[in-house]
């Protein structure tokens, strides 16, 4: 029985030892991950800043696809954004993210939808107001420091925005 206790001990700090290094390593992976989807997540609305630049493509009357070039550009930059707020959401349940990523299926159903209209010039003028508040608020997300640092009054007022596009 002596021999036992030490034993038993022996090995249970061995597997105490390892369940730690375990543990901290996932944790390790996890910050990581974390800020590659900040990364993402910032990129996304760095992109949908210049979402303001579609009135100037309007008022120099360029081509619809040229527009609709630019259109699928935002489309994408919308689903990146929406995919990666989505996963920061899932991993950390912050109501903001949650928020974040329904603001960006928004813009990515808009954008979208007015790429493949028949007359996207029509649908971004009807829009073209939201779509500069939208971009400035997008600007002030940035400045505050991106997305690990949003705010749920910056999030709720993006997602305001974002619901009166209509297309």
């Amino acid at each position: 029985m002596r021999r036992v206790a030490p034993l038993i001990i022996a090995v249970l700090l061995v597997v105490t030892a390892y369940t730690g290094y375990w543990y901290h390593q996932r944790e390790a992976e996890l910050g990581a991950t974390m800020n590659g989807l900040l990364e993402v997540s910032d990129m996304a609305i760095f992109c949908l800043e210049d979402s303001d630049s579609l009135g100037i493509l309007l008022k120099s009357n360029v081509s619809d696809d040229v527009l609709r070039e630019r259109l699928s550009r935002y489309t994408y930059c919308s689903l990146m954004l929406r995919k990666a707020s989505l996963s920061i959401y899932l991993a950390n349940n912050e109501e903001r993210y949650r928020n974040l990523s329904l603001a960006a299926a928004d813009l990515e159903v808009y954008f979208h939808a007015t790429m493949n209209s028949r007359n996207p010039r029509k649908l971004l003028s009807e829009n073209m107001e939201t779509i500069d508040e939208i971009s400035k608020e997008l600007g002030a997300i940035l400045q505050g420091g991106g997305t690990k640092n949003l705010s749920d009054e910056r999030v709720g007022r993006l997602f305001n925005l974002t619901e009166n596009l209509s297309g």
